[in-house]
């Protein structure tokens, strides 16, 4: 029981001088009770305990009570004030120095080799910004080239389908007006034509082109011969040495012919 009082006791202790204005305020008293703790634990041998008590009683008796505790508490807050006062001077000559001065001085002094912080802070901010934007395009890029690809296979798919069954069907066809002796039209005679010189893939992917508005190089064989079918005609030049072209109502037939009966 008494010990955990003695505890208890020395822990209330520790908590209350580790607050600023009562670790003070004891500062404060010691200094100006020096007297009395001095002589308490420096009476001489022949003093007995009724005289510890009489210098005791004589000391406070000379020393009002009340006006010794407003004393030391107006000389611990000035303490305090002064002590705070003090510290933040202390950390304004500091940080004056590591945020102003020091900063100066190494960009007069060596400007080329050190740079400052914020300088180096706005830097790498854009740096990550542009890195960020050109992994956004390079991601948009990929994208862009797989989804090309894909198109480019669908359409080289479609486009061999479409020839296969083209290709049947004019066999049928042949096969059909041989046996009837029916009289083949210009359509008829320019998609014969075409399969005979293996060229109807090539028809197929130049009006592709014309459609979605590209040129033809100039260096391309087979845009004489097709015009000479009457299948496209040349309407103006275009840049890096090409031409853009326009399919011909007998080409449009044609195209519509090969659509019907793919």
């Amino acid at each position: 029981m008494v010990k955990d009082f003695l505890i208890s006791f020395s822990d209330n202790f520790k908590e209350k001088t580790k607050n600023p204005f009562l670790g003070t305020y004891l500062l404060v008293w010691i200094i100006r009770n020096w007297e009395l703790i001095y002589t308490l634990f420096n009476f001489d041998s022949d003093c007995n305990l009724n005289d510890k008590k009489k210098f005791i009683f004589n000391y406070y008796k000379n020393n009002d009570f009340i006006t010794n505790l407003l004393t030391n508490i107006l000389w611990a807050f000035g303490l305090l004030i002064l002590t705070y006062l003090l510290l933040n001077l202390s950390r304004f000559i500091v940080n004056l120095s590591e945020k102003q001065l020091t900063p100066w001085i190494y960009k007069i002094t060596d400007s080329k080799s050190i740079v400052l912080k914020t300088e180096y802070e706005r830097i790498r901010a854009e740096s990550d910004d542009l890195q960020i934007r050109l992994d956004k395009e390079r991601e948009s890029k990929s994208r862009l080239e797989a989804r090309i690809k894909g198109l480019e296979e669908e359409i080289i798919e479609i486009s061999k389908a479409k020839l296969e069954n083209i290709t049947t069907n004019t066999s049928e066809k042949k096969t059909t007006r041989s046996v009837k002796k029916v009289d083949p039209d210009s359509t008829t005679i320019l998609l014969d034509k075409l399969n005979q010189k293996e060229l109807l893939q090539e028809f197929l992917d130049t009006c592709t082109k014309i459609n979605k508005g590209n040129s033809i190089p100039n260096n391309y064989k087979h845009s004489d011969y097709f015009i000479e079918l009457g299948l496209i005609k040349f309407l103006r030049n275009a840049i890096n040495d090409s031409k853009i072209y326009s399919i011909t109502q007998e080409g449009e037939t044609l195209l519509k012919k090969i659509r019907l009966t793919k």
